[in-house]
């Protein structure tokens, strides 16, 4: 053995060692006792949210409750409504993605992530691996296609969150109608441009582009949520603020404890904005009471929307494949794009 592979065996055992390291801790967080367990801690600190709001601020949420029906009704309809849209943004997101490898419906792909908004709340997580596997038995996409269509997602949702929030920052002082359109309406007519003219010479780009678009969207629409949620609490956060809370909820369910983020994006929203330098929570000492007060209520709205529309989506998916079991078709619903 010559010096060189002396020098390079132990960096490459150690190399090995590492890989060997991470696949033994993916497989083990796939694990049944992994999935309950974070289940269980989710909902443990759903609970400690809701009590450490209660200890600092023990009329917290019942003042919040009836601010919210002071307010206008279109107001408590608009953010009991609003998550319908993120729904409707991601699932578009995902199709553009996924179309390019088999026959699925825009329909059809609304109800599997609605399907899986719902069953993603469960101890075993069961929305996003049904959904895989539904991709692979009715449209025949394999599980490597639908995989890269996640790590597609979750790349261009940090480009896009990057670029909203630098926006954000940047345009701090502008007024919201301007800055708003520069970060929500002109990303998105300049992705579905870009998109519409690349799509046969660039399809690749154009889906990225077009996914982009919805995205930004999807992010505006958190961010909108998030400052009608802390309005319901009593503070008024600027636009700068609003977008990172809406970041940090989107890092927050990327983090593989609990199904859509339960508990740790609560935390995570009322620790920060407990912390920000936002004027109306700055030296409060109700900050954190607030800033959990006002995820509780995002949260109350997200799950007054996903039960009905998942056991929906659920009924749909379930005689889709009734009828895929009977005739073995791929699919019932056009194929849509190209």
């Amino acid at each position: 053995m010559n010096q060189g592979d002396r020098q390079g065996g132990p960096h490459r055992s150690g190399v090995g060692r590492l890989r060997a390291l991470l696949t033994t801790a993916n497989r083990w967080r796939q694990t049944r006792w992994f999935r309950i367990v974070g289940f269980v801690a989710g909902a443990a600190l759903v609970v400690l949210a809701i009590a450490a709001a209660l200890k600092q601020d023990p009329e917290a949420i019942r003042r919040s409750v009836r601010a919210l029906g002071d307010h206008p009704s279109w107001f408590a309809v608009l953010f009991i409504a609003l998550p319908l849209l993120n729904w409707l943004s991601i699932s578009a997101s995902i199709w553009v993605l996924l179309a390019r490898f088999g026959r699925v419906g825009m329909g059809e792909m609304l109800a599997l992530v609605g399907m899986a908004w719902l069953l993603n709340y469960l101890p075993m997580r069961p929305g996003m691996v049904g959904r895989v596997a539904y991709h692979k038995a009715v449209n025949k996409i394999g599980v490597r296609q639908t995989g890269k269509t996640l790590l597609e997602g979750v790349l261009i949702t940090g480009v896009v969150s990057g670029l909203m929030l630098l926006g954000a920052l940047v345009l701090r002082d502008a007024k919201p109608a301007i800055a708003w359109s520069i970060m929500v309406l002109a990303p998105m007519l300049a992705g579905g441009a870009i998109s519409a003219v690349l799509w046969k010479r660039r399809p690749l780009i154009a889906r990225y582009c077009a996914s982009g678009s919805l995205r930004v969207i999807d992010m505006a629409v958190w961010a909108l949520r998030y400052a009608l949620a802390f309005a319901v609490v009593g503070s008024s956060i600027d636009l700068s603020t609003a977008l990172v809370l809406a970041v940090v909820s989107q890092i927050a369910m990327l983090i593989p404890i609990s199904g859509n983020g339960l508990g740790v994006r609560e935390w995570l929203i009322g620790v920060l904005a407990a912390s920000l330098p936002t004027a109306a929570l700055a030296g409060s000492d109700s900050a954190l009471a607030q800033g959990l007060t006002a995820d509780i209520l995002n949260r109350v709205a997200e799950v007054l929307v996903a039960i009905p529309l998942g056991l929906i989506c659920i009924a749909i998916i379930a005689r889709r494949l009734r009828q895929f079991r009977r005739t073995g078709a791929p699919t019932i619903a056009p194929r849509g794009l190209p």
